[in-house]
């Protein structure tokens, strides 16, 4: 896990600095300060590092798809802003920090999310102008676009408000998650597939390895609200069950719980034996995020 680790330092601090590059450079304007405020409160840049390593992998230019994983990226930090709100899930606490809503008010934190949300579609179009790929960046931008959609992020923050108080079957739960987390997961994976000219076996099976990766990553997440604190989670501990969410422990208790994530991680693993080369980094990737303490 150590050259795991290491890797993930290094592409955070690459996304960091590409992602300082591409944002606005007005910040005396209110929304671009709320912008600024969450994008660089840190966090762990999984989704956007899952963009690069899969380029990566498939031997792609990682330098040129740097927009794309940082476009990612933006999508991810717009999804919490919203999601943080008092109309949503009510959450003070984002990456150890106060939540946009909190520190910059509700109206620029609802516009900031906005801004992130429209610059990430500027940033992959500008992809496609400057590296040639026009066709890639087209089909890239749909995958994002859908999984940010209410086919994706927005379909699961549904699902998830009408969920409250109520138990759910866990196909229910599952679907939830598929939309509400998983979607952009995948989405990452195949945008950095497609990114490096990946053909259509390849996809299905980066596609696969993802979808379960990202169902696994969930569920880790439900165990780490039940045993995490503010300073570890960086968010409050315990916001599920405050809601009276449905969860993976509170549905099949935490060893069944456990269970799933390792079965999830195993069936990513062996979608990753499908594709045609060795993909030791985004084994240890999976390995990284499924058993982790955070």
């Amino acid at each position: 896990m150590g050259q795991i680790e290491e890797y993930l330092n290094r592409r955070a601090e690459d996304i960091n600095r590409a992602l300082n590059f591409y944002m606005p450079k007005s910040p005396a304007m209110p929304v671009i300060e709320a912008m600024l405020y969450s994008a660089e409160a840190g966090g762990k840049r999984l989704r956007p590092i899952l963009t690069l390593a899969t380029a990566e992998t498939l031997e792609g230019d990682v330098e040129a798809v740097m927009p794309v994983a940082v476009a990612v990226e933006m999508i991810h930090t717009y999804s919490l802003i919203h999601d943080d709100l008092p109309a949503m899930d009510d959450s003070d606490l984002r990456r150890g920090r106060p939540s946009c809503h909190i520190a910059h008010g509700e109206a620029m934190a609802i516009l900031a999310g906005d801004g992130l949300l429209t610059l990430a579609f500027e940033l992959v179009s500008g992809y496609g102008m400057a590296n040639g790929n026009p066709e890639k960046a087209l089909i890239i931008c749909r995958e994002l676009a859908r999984a940010s959609g209410v086919e994706g992020m927005i379909g699961g923050q549904v699902l998830d408000l009408q969920a409250e108080g109520k138990k759910l079957e866990l196909h229910e739960l599952e679907q939830l998650h598929a939309l509400k987390t998983g979607a952009l997961l995948t989405c990452s994976v195949r945008c950095g597939a497609i990114a490096a000219d990946a053909d259509d076996d390849c996809l299905q099976a980066l596609t696969v390895y993802a979808s379960k990766l990202g169902l696994a990553f969930q569920i880790v997440d439900d165990l780490l609200d039940l045993s995490g604190t503010a300073e570890t989670l960086g968010k409050m501990p315990g916001d599920d069950r405050a809601h009276q969410k449905s969860t993976y422990p509170a549905l099949i208790g935490v060893e069944e719980s456990q269970r799933k994530a390792e079965e999830l991680y195993g069936d990513a693993l062996q979608a990753l034996d499908t594709l045609k080369k060795p993909a030791p980094l985004l084994e240890g990737l999976a390995g990284k995020l499924v058993f982790r303490d955070r």
